[in-house]
Formats: structure tokens, sequence, C-alpha cells
């Protein structure tokens, strides 16, 4: 009879604790709907060096881009403006900075940080829980030359690299989702592009409007899309490696596709004469995914 109470008692204190758990969940859902939003707009304008030596070329630099907690939008600008930031968000719960340098050969960098002061505050649980998010848009010229850094901790990264004067892109995603595309052919083909997404969705589209010489693409966990069409004007080497993941990758119509062997990282060079223009060297290695090749 005591052990028939005991388990009882373990029982109504075990229902007990969850009817609680349950209370402050629904509790705080109430109040994440409920809390009001206090968005303010915000820009940023940053001009740019003028050209050496009366060059009409505006000097090449390095853009770098470090971002959480937002949904964030990047595309590019008419030829000769500043670079622009336009966001929208709360300014007592996130921040927003912006950063210029020139070293002495004259060589610029230009950085931007958005980030969320209070990792629980109500508003960053909003985003978590499928509320609006902070909106950044960040505008770069056609015409600028530069290098790219980005890397999104958490939310939505949108980057459209249409027409930009980038010779190298390095892009991270820790968590979230990224949508990369390249909707219009750039001025020359592209040195390197990187990308590398941990947990959550990657969708590369339109890839050979870029034309990079070198694309190394890897992701973690969740979904991976990578889209090989488009324009392409020079050789490339492809990796495409999904670890928890799985992953789809289309090859371009028109294009010749060299399919090497798993786990092979296609090293060639790609200047190499003897290789016909423009071919792809593609190598896909899966850790305990799945990677799907279309035609």
């Amino acid at each position: 009879m005591k052990a028939w109470l005991r388990k009882g008692c373990l029982a109504c204190a075990g229902l007990a604790a969850l009817g609680a758990l349950l209370a402050l969940v629904l509790g705080v859902v109430f109040l994440v709907q409920g809390a009001p939003e206090n968005l303010e707009p915000r820009e940023l304008v940053q001009e740019l060096p003028s050209p050496l030596d009366g060059s009409s070329d505006r000097r090449s630099g390095r853009v770098v881009l470090s971002l959480s907690s937002a949904a964030v939008s990047v595309v590019s600008g008419p030829p000769g403006e500043p670079i622009r930031v336009e966001a929208e968000f709360d300014p007592d719960v996130f921040s927003l900075e912006q950063s210029y340098e020139e070293d002495s050969a004259g060589v610029w960098s230009y950085r931007v940080d958005f980030h969320e002061k209070k990792t629980l505050h109500i508003s960053v649980l909003k985003i978590w829980m499928g509320k609006r998010s902070p909106r950044v848009r960040i505008v770069l010229p056609r015409d600028l030359p530069f290098t790219l850094e980005t890397r999104m901790d958490g939310g939505y990264l949108d980057l459209d690299l249409a027409g930009m004067s980038v010779a190298s892109a390095d892009i991270e995603l820790v968590r979230g989702v990224l949508d990369l595309r390249v909707s219009e052919p750039l001025p020359a083909p592209m040195k390197r592009l990187g990308v590398k997404s941990r947990v959550g969705t990657a969708i590369l589209r339109s890839l050979g409007n870029a034309s990079p010489r070198a694309l190394s693409i890897t992701h973690g966990g969740g979904a991976a899309l990578v889209d090989l069409d488009g324009a392409w004007l020079a050789n490339a080497n492809v990796f495409f490696h999904v670890a928890l993941a799985k992953g789809e990758l289309r090859l371009p119509e028109g294009i010749r596709v060299q399919m090497l062997d798993d786990e092979a990282f296609p090293l060639a060079d790609t200047d190499d004469e003897e290789i016909p223009r423009p071919t792809l060297r593609v190598s896909t290695y899966c850790h305990m995914g799945d990677i799907r090749v279309v035609d």
C-alpha cells in the first residue's frame, strides 16, 4: 500500500511539474505575441576613396559583414554611389555599426556589424518564434571592386551579387537561411567563391553568372541546393560537401562537366590551355548525408 502511495505521489509531482512548465511556455508565448514592436529606421552612408593618380577606376578594397538575428539583404546599387545601409530595428535591443579604414597603400576596408545586445530579450524571442525580424539592407555599388567576407550567426541572409565587381567571397552561415544568387553576370570571373553553412537551409542559384574559378561549398545539417546554371566564362574547380544534410546539385546546360571521384578535391589549374573552356571539374563528398546530382 505504501509503495502504491509513493508511486502515486511521484506521478502527481511529475504531472504538476509538467503543468508548471506548460504554463510557463504558454505565458512566454502570450507575452511575446502581445508585446509591442519598437522598430525605428536607420540609414548609414559610407563615401568611398577617390581614384589614385588621376585614374577613373575606383580603388579596390574589402567589405566585411558580421550579422545576426535579422533579415538581411545585400544588393547591387548604381555605379558611382556610396555604400548604403538601410535598417529597421529596435535600438534598445540591437546595435548597428559601420567602420572604415585605409592602410598606407591606400587599400580600404569597410565593415558592418549588426547584432543583438540582449540575447534573451523579448524582441529576440519573437524572432525565434517566427515574428517579424529586424531588417537590414546593404547596397554595394556595381563599379566598386572589392572582396567580400560575410558571417551570419542566425537569421535570414538574401544576397544577390548581380553585376558586382567582386573578386572573391567567403560566406558563412552559422544557422538560419542563406539565399545566394547571381541574377546577372559579373563584369569578370571571380577568383574564388566559398560558402560554409553549418545548420539550416542554403539555396545557391545561378552561380555560373559569377563564373568562379574555384567554388567550394560545405553544408552541415539541413538542406542545400546548389544550382550551377549561368554564363560560365572560365574553367572552374567545384567542390560540394555535405555532412548530415540533404544536398542537390544542378548541373548547367551546354557546359562541359567532368565528374570526379568522391572525396577528390579538384586542384587542376583552371588556366590549363589543354582544358577546353569553359569546363567544370566537379567533386562531391557526403559524410552521413546525401547529394543528388541533376543533369
